[in-house]
């Protein structure tokens, strides 16, 4: 995964993915830095909901 902003572009790896605190915690690596990202219900529920969209699904399905 790749993040870009105005500042940095960053390779962002995740590497595990848990429950913690009612929270999805995803824990890698951004650059050459370790990380934790967390997404509470809601959030994790709009991204599910952004990523069954037609066209994400046949990326998934059909990516390269």
């Amino acid at each position: 995964m790749r993040v870009v902003t105005p500042a940095i572009t960053l390779d962002v790896r995740i590497d595990t993915a848990a429950v913690a605190e009612g929270k999805l915690v995803l824990e890698g690596v951004a650059g050459m830095l370790p990380c934790e990202t967390t997404l509470r219900p809601q959030e994790l529920r709009r991204l599910l909901k952004m990523m069954l969209q037609p066209a994400v699904l046949r990326l998934l399905l059909r990516g390269r």
